[in-house]
């Protein structure tokens, strides 16, 4: 029966919509012969209905013109990008808006005007320059600012916003367009973390509730570790490797294209972090929360938590533990032992004893 069932399983994967294909697609910028510059060639991607993709990578590895190139902004040196498995290039700039919405990095200014106002801007391949809103237009605007969370906003001034408000009327504006594919170049770039949180949540539930295909690029790789359906990661010599998180993780592909002389991928816990030669090892007791955040602890002072260490040096020896007014932190000494009533008064303790030892 299993087998039964995976099988169906696997043929719902398969009848899932290819929304947008590229065929050895290649990149980069022309300026005449002499100054063609190519960043990527020979890219086979796609993009399926309802699917959320994170395009990552490091600085300058030309995520911004694949994304520019994606939706016609740029044009491609070679090769083919179909969209519903028509050639990019048939559509008019009127088609393709119908299909196609981008939010680009840069935030524009739009002076005094409403969010509503704004929000309408995206119903603009429907109503052309001089037509008036119908009832039914402004109904797609208001199901937008609901379906982003800001549905009590239309009235409000876009330029008395926050960041993470504004950049919420932005996606809502390309969710007016009520396209196929949503395509985002750095949507969080300008936000505080519960903001960038905030809109790659946002981005997810639109892809899952509503079906909307979402490309988005960003530096966020932790966060689009745990919430994308897909990524793409792109190297600094043009490679693009695609698959579900977890696999790109057990391939070492994060490692292979983000890791430098002094970072490394933690494959375990699922995200970057300094290389550091460890000053010792740490046996350590307690358990529970208290317990993780004292490991993270001794980890960013230099100590290796070894529970089965048997080594000749002499471990630091920590414990934590719950005394029924608050946790309480013990290090062993050769007199006995030192307290702690937190974590940032043992750190003082380690470091105050390692320099005085050196």
């Amino acid at each position: 029966m299993g087998g039964v069932e995976a099988e169906a399983r696997w043929n719902i994967i398969q009848r899932v919509k290819r929304v947008l294909h590229t065929e050895k697609l290649e990149i980069g910028y022309e300026n005449g012969k002499p100054a063609r510059k190519v960043i990527s060639r020979g890219l086979n991607l796609e993009l399926r209905q309802g699917e959320f993709v994170c395009l990552v990578g490091p600085n300058g590895a030309g995520k911004s013109t694949l994304l520019r190139t994606l939706t016609g902004l740029l044009p491609a040196l070679s090769g083919e990008i179909n969209l519903d498995d028509n050639p990019i290039s048939s559509y008019s700039r009127k088609e393709l808006a119908h299909q196609l919405s981008v939010v680009l990095t840069t935030p524009i200014e739009v002076g005094a005007m409403t969010v509503r106002e704004l929000v309408s801007m995206g119903r603009f391949p429907y109503t052309g320059l001089f037509d008036r809103m119908s009832d039914h237009d402004w109904q797609v605007v208001d199901e937008a600012l609901e379906m982003v969370g800001i549905k009590d906003f239309g009235g409000r001034m876009v330029h008395k916003l926050s960041d993470g408000e504004r950049q919420r009327v932005m996606i809502a504006r390309a969710l007016a367009q009520e396209p196929q594919v949503m395509v985002l170049d750095e949507p969080t770039a300008y936000l505080d973390l519960p903001g960038r949180v905030a809109v790659m949540s946002l981005l997810h539930e639109l892809a899952r509730d509503h079906g909307k295909t979402i490309l988005t690029s960003t530096h966020d790789l932790d966060q689009a570790l745990r919430i994308a359906d897909k990524l793409w990661v792109m190297s600094l010599n043009g490679e693009i490797s695609s698959g579900a998180p977890e696999d790109l993780a057990l391939s070492g592909e994060f490692q292979r294209v983000f890791a430098g002389e002094r970072v490394q991928f933690d494959a375990v816990q699922g995200h970057f972090s300094l290389k550091e030669e460890n000053e010792g090892v740490a046996l350590l007791e307690g358990e529970g929360l208290a317990r993780l955040w004292t490991e993270r602890a001794l980890k960013r002072l230099g100590y290796r938590v070894d529970l089965d260490y048997q080594g000749k040096d002499e471990p630091l020896r920590v414990a934590v533990f719950d005394g029924g007014d608050g946790l309480h932190w013990l290090i062993a000494t050769e007199d006995g032992h030192e307290a702690f009533a937190s974590l940032g008064e043992m750190a003082d303790y380690i470091k105050k004893n390692r320099v005085l030892k050196t």
